[in-house]
């Protein structure tokens, strides 16, 4: 019977960091964020990583994982999402054996290049 279970789970830690490096150096990913109730949760706890912006959860034998981003101006938000959903799947797959079931983008916004800002900020 022990043979049938997974030799080692990662911890979920090592797969958001994994996921956060990977997304972040994606051409086109300005930065990653958080939500609002992800803000508030951190500071409560007081913890903070280098996972942030992402959020996994796990069913059975596969993982979900939840990107938050902010896009640079000028980039096709599809083809950047999709671009990030390849390179995540990549990644986590080389560290761990379960299947990731999905990679979902949420696009926060979008930085504006230096030229666009006005003086006043």
């Amino acid at each position: 019977m022990a043979d049938k279970q997974a030799p080692s789970r990662l911890s979920e830690d090592i797969i958001c960091m994994t996921a956060a490096r990977t997304a972040a150096a994606v051409p086109g990913v300005n930065h990653l964020c958080d939500t609002l109730a992800d803000n508030i949760t951190r500071m409560i706890a007081g913890k903070e990583g280098d996972s942030k912006g992402v959020r996994l959860s796990r069913d059975k034998d596969c993982i979900s994982l939840d990107i938050f981003l902010v896009a640079d101006y000028g980039i096709k938000i599809p083809q950047l999402a999709w671009d990030i959903q390849n390179e995540v799947k990549k990644s986590v797959a080389e560290i761990t054996d379960t299947a990731v079931n999905a990679v979902n983008i949420h696009v926060q916004g979008v930085a504006l290049p230096e030229r666009f800002r006005s003086n006043n900020e």
